[in-house]
């Protein structure tokens, strides 16, 4: 390599590439973020001073617990048991679940046993056939 060719490559004599970086645009910029933050603190405030706060519910006075203790539940045991007899009831009976629309429930087993025979309901639609 040359003595030319290297000369060519290195920057100005100040050290530096002038023409890369324009100081009155970096000052430029810099201004235009300040003024932006200022600008929107401004609308923040202008915005805050619009709402008007929301006011404090009134005080409720003291209200004392009703006597007798909180209400326990006092035979857990039998309780659950008389929930899962309710519902065993329900899922092994017959019963109204909208009388008014004549939508009643039926028996698991009994469910199972039509839904073998017929099929499901919209498996009809799919093959195209009638009800």
């Amino acid at each position: 390599m040359t003595l030319a060719r290297k000369a060519r490559r290195q920057p100005d004599a100040a050290g530096y590439e002038a023409s890369d970086v324009s100081i009155r645009v970096i000052l430029l910029a810099g201004v235009g973020l300040f003024a932006g933050i200022g600008l929107s603190i401004l609308i923040a405030f202008g915005i805050l001073s619009l709402v008007k706060p929301v006011p404090q519910p009134p005080s409720r006075p003291f209200r004392a617990q009703p006597l007798g203790g909180p209400r326990l539940e006092v035979s857990p045991l039998a309780d659950r048991a008389r929930l899962q007899a309710q519902a065993q009831g329900r899922l092994e009976g017959y019963g109204w679940t909208d009388k008014a629309n004549q939508i009643a429930h039926i028996p698991i087993d009994r469910a199972m046993a039509i839904l073998a025979t017929r099929g499901w309901p919209d498996q009809v639609d799919r093959q195209g056939g009638n009800p």
